[in-house]
Formats: C-alpha cells, sequence, structure tokens
C-alpha cells in the first residue's frame, strides 16, 4: 500500500504502580488485584488501500483448495473517518480519550451466580461457594453505555394521551389517526412532548460517543475465483464490496480466562444432567469468553460490483444493492455464567456419503466452540437486540420497488398542514415516517426560519430479546 497506510502512534497510559521486582502470585493473590492495566489512546487512525490492480492496493488471498485455483480475494480496506476523502492526509480520526480509553490488560475477579461444592485451594478442604475466576478484562472506548429503545411507540407506551376526538386506541403506532391524511388539522395531543423527550433521549447517547469517539467509514472488495471464472476478466468474476458508513461501537467488552470446574464435587443428579452419552455438555474447560458488541452505523452497504457494466447505456448494476439504514445492534455472546468456551475434543466423525450406514472413522481432535447449557439458577441470559430503520434494495427508482406515488402533508406543532409535496415515491421496506421525514428536511433547508418538526422514526425490523440458551460449534475434517 506504500504510504498511502497510516496509523499514528498511540499515547499510552499505565494505570497500575511501578514495582521494583516481578513475584509470582497464586491464583487467590491474582484476585486480590484489580484495575491494572494500559489505557490506549488512538488519534489520526486511518488505513487506505488503493483500488484493486492498482500499484497502491493491499491484498489478501485466502486458498480454498491446495491445488486448484478456487480463492477468496480481500482488498480495497479503506478505514476513515466519516465524511472525509479516503486516501487524504486529513481522513483520520480519534478513538478513545484520557478519561475514556480502549482498555486492555486489567485482571479482574469474576463470580458465578450459583454456589457449588468446590476446594478453591486444592487442598481437600471443600466449601459451599460461588466459583470465581480472574480473567483479563478488554474494554473499548463508550464501554459502558447501553443500549437506548429505538421504537417510539414503546418508548412512548402509555404516556401519548390521545385526542377526546380520536380515540385512546386509533392511532398510527404513535402517531394521532389521520396524520398522513389530506384533513386540515389533526389535534396531535401531547406527540409533540413526546416527541421532544424522546428526541432528548437519543440525542443524550450520540452527545456521549461523540466524547469517545470519531464515526468511521469502512470499505473492503471480495473476489471470487472459481475454476469456472479463472481466466476470465475480473469484471466477469464475482465481486462484491462491504460499506459501513458512519459507524461506531459502544457498550463493548470482553473478558478472558481459564474456566475449570475448581474441583467441584457433582453429585449424581448433576452428573445426569450434565452429561450426554458419556460425553461432557458442560463447558467444564478450556477458554472461557464472556463478550458483548454494541454498533451504531448509519448505513451498512453490500453490493455485487455496482459499477459500469452496460458498455452501451453505461448503467450501473444498481439493482444488486442491499442497505441497512440506521443500524443499532447489541449482542451479547457468553456470561460469566454461561461463557463461550473454546476448546478441543476428540470423538469419530462419520466417513461422508455413509450417513444412511454410519462408517465411523478413527477418533480425530478437532475444534469445540460452546456456550454451556444455562443454569437454572441463573434463569435467563443475556439479552441482545437489532434494530434497522429502513432498508432499500438495488436502485430507489426502479419501478419493481416502489410500492406507490401519494402526496405528502407536512405539518406544524399543532397539527395544521402547511404544504403539501404530491406524487412523493414510496418505497418497499421504508416506514411512512422515513419517507415524511425526508421531505420535511428538504422544506426546512429551504425555510430554516420557518422550520417544522420531525416525527419519531419507527423500526421497520426489530428482533428484540435474543438469548443464546445452548450452542456448540464442532469442526470437521471434510
Amino acid at each position: 500500500m506504500k504510504n498511502n497506510y497510516q496509523i499514528v502512534l498511540f499515547v499510552i497510559t499505565l494505570l497500575s504502580p511501578m514495582v521494583s521486582a516481578m513475584q509470582p502470585m497464586d491464583e487467590s493473590q491474582l484476585g486480590e488485584i484489580t484495575g491494572e492495566g494500559i489505557g490506549a489512546t488512538f488519534d489520526n487512525v486511518v488505513i487506505h488501500s488503493g483500488n484493486y490492480g492498482d500499484p497502491d492496493d493491499f491484498q489478501i488471498r485466502y486458498k480454498l483448495t491446495e491445488n486448484g485455483p478456487e480463492t477468496l480475494i480481500f482488498s480495497e480496506l479503506r478505514f476513515y473517518r466519516s465524511g472525509a476523502t479516503p486516501g487524504q492526509a486529513d481522513s483520520g480520526g480519534f478513538f478513545g480519550t484520557y478519561d475514556d480509553p480502549f482498555f486492555v490488560g486489567d485482571l479482574r475477579e469474576i463470580s458465578e451466580s450459583y454456589i457449588s461444592s468446590i476446594d478453591p485451594e486444592g487442598d481437600g478442604t471443600y466449601v459451599d461457594a460461588n466459583r470465581t475466576h480472574v480473567a483479563l478484562y478488554t474494554g473499548f472506548p463508550a464501554a459502558d453505555v447501553s443500549q437506548l429503545n429505538r421504537n417510539f411507540y414503546s418508548y412512548s407506551g402509555k404516556r401519548f394521551n390521545a385526542p377526546s376526538n380520536v380515540g385512546s386506541s386509533s392511532y398510527y403506532r404513535g402517531l394521532p389517526n389521520g396524520f398522513f391524511s389530506g384533513t386540515p388539522n389533526v389535534p396531535l395531543g401531547n406527540l409533540e412532548e413526546l416527541t421532544t423527550q424522546y428526541a432528548g433521549y437519543l440525542a443524550g447517547q450520540d452527545a456521549r460517543l461523540d466524547q469517545a469517539t470519531d464515526k468511521f467509514d469502512l470499505h473492503f472488495r471480495l473476489d471470487a475465483i472459481t475454476s469456472a471464472n479463472v481466466n476470465m476478466n475480473t469484471d466477469d468474476q464475482f465481486i462484491a464490496f462491504v460499506d459501513v458508513e458512519g459507524a461506531r461501537l459502544y457498550g463493548t467488552s470482553s473478558y478472558i480466562w481459564s474456566h475449570s470446574r475448581q474441583n467441584e464435587v457433582l453429585g449424581q443428579t448433576e452428573i445426569n444432567k450434565y452429561r450426554n452419552n458419556s460425553a461432557p455438555v458442560q463447558a467444564d474447560y478450556g477458554l472461557a469468553m464472556a463478550m458483548t458488541t454494541g454498533l451504531r452505523a448509519d448505513v451498512i452497504r453490500i453490493s455485487a460490483d455496482p459499477r459500469v457494466s452496460d458498455p452501451v447505456t453505461q448503467e450501473a448494476a444498481k439493482a444488486s444493492i442491499l442497505e441497512l439504514r440506521d443500524v443499532d445492534m447489541y449482542l451479547p455472546m457468553g456470561s460469566v455464567d454461561q461463557p463461550m468456551t473454546i476448546s478441543t475434543v476428540q470423538y469419530s466423525q462419520v466417513q461422508r456419503g455413509t450417513w444412511k450406514n454410519p462408517t465411523y472413522l478413527p477418533a480425530s481432535t478437532q475444534l469445540r466452540i460452546e456456550i454451556a447449557a444455562l443454569p437454572k439458577e441463573v434463569q435467563q441470559a443475556p439479552q441482545g437486540n437489532i434494530y434497522v430503520q429502513s432498508l432499500s434494495f438495488g436502485d430507489p427508482n426502479d419501478e419493481e420497488v416502489i410500492t406507490g406515488r401519494e402526496d405528502i402533508y407536512l405539518r406544524d406543532a399543532s397539527g395544521n398542514i402547511i404544504a403539501t409535496v404530491p406524487d412523493v415515491i414510496h418505497r418497499a421496506f421504508v416506514p411512512k415516517t422515513v419517507i415524511y421525514n425526508e421531505q420535511v428536511d428538504l422544506y426546512n433547508k429551504n425555510n430554516p426560519l420557518n422550520e417544522i418538526p420531525l416525527i419519531p422514526n419507527q423500526n421497520v425490523i426489530e428482533i428484540k430479546g435474543i438469548e443464546i440458551q445452548r450452542m456448540i460449534i464442532t469442526t470437521q475434517d471434510l
């Protein structure tokens, strides 16, 4: 990538006092050490790679077969501050501050919720206690920020006071009935008050994230080479692009520790519960992890070669684009009580092609990634939520994705129509609230002294209460 690759040196702050000598410590002593670690702040962060085939490009090639042409190629890796021009000297952004750094190397003692009979010292003295572990903690900037409720309908709840002439249950998912119609005046009740509260509720998190990190854009390209297209031009091969715009992490951290039963004594009932065909199903041993990842992004775009593809019409393959807008994902993966473990197991695989009448191969060692069964004492696994405000398929002007055309009636805070925009295009999987606000933005730009309020958007996709109750992933030799 020549001189276009830049990661400016970051400032490291030692958060522990200096000591004159290093001495070995046992696990109980390690458990008393907390708050020690390294904090790092990153400034002017940018990664830039030229386009595929250019002199300054960067490629990672992954061979799928030993002698065949099957290959995946990752290229055009670019990571830079949102709003900047990639490759320019000022395209870097900051990540972390002295008060809220990227945090790594902190040893913390964590305890499981349920009580077991354990021998914590390994000296034959059993006690009923919570199992404890010394974990390595890593935290990203804004690791303490929680996910917000991005559904105005559930946020407002029963606080919305519908006008008496409308009826308490006759409104459009948080908006008064008739809001999108041509009725000259629609009583809004306390909608404006709730809208202002909701906007402030969301703005508080944005302000907190602005202090922790810039927004960043990410771009990369994926090429797939097969025996069928290996001799073709790159334009005739499979090409995909991934773009993430306006992205930043929040609430993201991890704990990593060496998991063991700590000489726990199990009764026959527990043994029967935790064993399956003589193979343990409880995550007893291995590298254990408890992670959470929160991601906010303005746009996530996946496209299959949107460049000019028709030499006659000079049209690009716009129909191959999928966009997710205003994305908010919060996903836990394991917890202290239900960790995700990485370990090795031995088992006999079924020979390929013999599943009807199985022929078992000699036992081999395989990698296992496992989230244990949720202990009954814990009752509930950590929950995650995914919100997506709208989807966009292909070209927004393509008649195949246009669901209709309808007038938009713009209203002031009192519910009076102040402007009408005729024949506005409505698109599949885009809520009417989003279409309405697009026209409000245009109106406010043209009328800066007479702006009208936006209304809360509704999410077209909500996946709420995601829990992992049990998961096992085991590799196989193919």
